[in-house]
């Protein structure tokens, strides 16, 4: 019972910290504006990268994947010493999720938030790398610069980032009865299904 509390608390703290939009703080901190009211009003990296800075783009995005990293690391290591039953891949699985969701879904901003792929990345590398092999992050985030600095396409590569990741992993390691692949497919269908309902609120779809 009380393993089950504290992880239902770590849920909750996993979404709040994702609510916290760094965009809006990099907008506000390096150039007094307002994110939701620059280009397309979205409050993530893309918006910053296209319509404010590049450099302050590319830096949203580092902060984002660190925080969702760092935050996972710690999380392992609080739980594998006073919460061993909850420490598992799986529950990290769904502490970390809980922060994406937070990112895209925030209840600090009535529900309006971005597009969290970079939150994203930072979520499937940790598990990659503690779990399976950084491989297949690395390659995908070769292609994804290079997608982006040849070809200028910032949402292909995003696609990229959330797609490619599983599909490689699954190759690389064959058929060994590991489960992983499927937990990373798993991932990117939720993630799919929340940025749909992020698009659609932009009027994109």
């Amino acid at each position: 019972m009380v393993q089950t509390l504290v992880f239902i608390g770590f849920m909750v703290v996993s979404y709040l910290i994702g609510c916290f939009s760094t965009a809006r703080l990099i907008a506000k901190s390096f150039k007094s504006l307002n994110i939701y009211k620059v280009g397309s009003g979205h409050p993530d990296t893309e918006n910053i990268y296209c319509n404010i800075s590049k450099s302050l783009g590319i830096l949203a995005g580092i902060v984002d994947f660190g925080k969702m990293f760092v935050y996972l690391l710690f999380l392992k290591l609080l739980l594998e010493n006073f919460y061993p039953a909850i420490s598992t891949q799986n529950h990290l699985l769904v502490l970390g999720f809980a922060m994406v969701v937070g990112h895209c879904i925030p209840v600090t901003n009535k529900f309006k938030g971005g597009r969290g792929i970079f939150t994203y990345l930072g979520f499937i590398s940790f598990f990659f790398f503690t779990y399976y092999t950084i491989l297949p992050m690395i390659v995908v985030a070769f292609l994804a610069i290079l997608v982006v600095v040849v070809f200028k396409q910032i949402r292909f590569a995003q696609y990229m980032i959330v797609l490619l990741p599983p599909f490689i992993s699954f190759f690389l390691k064959g058929n060994e009865g590991s489960y992983f692949p499927m937990k990373m497919f798993l991932s990117a269908i939720l993630m799919g299904i929340i940025n749909f309902f992020v698009s659609k609120r932009l009027g994109e779809l």
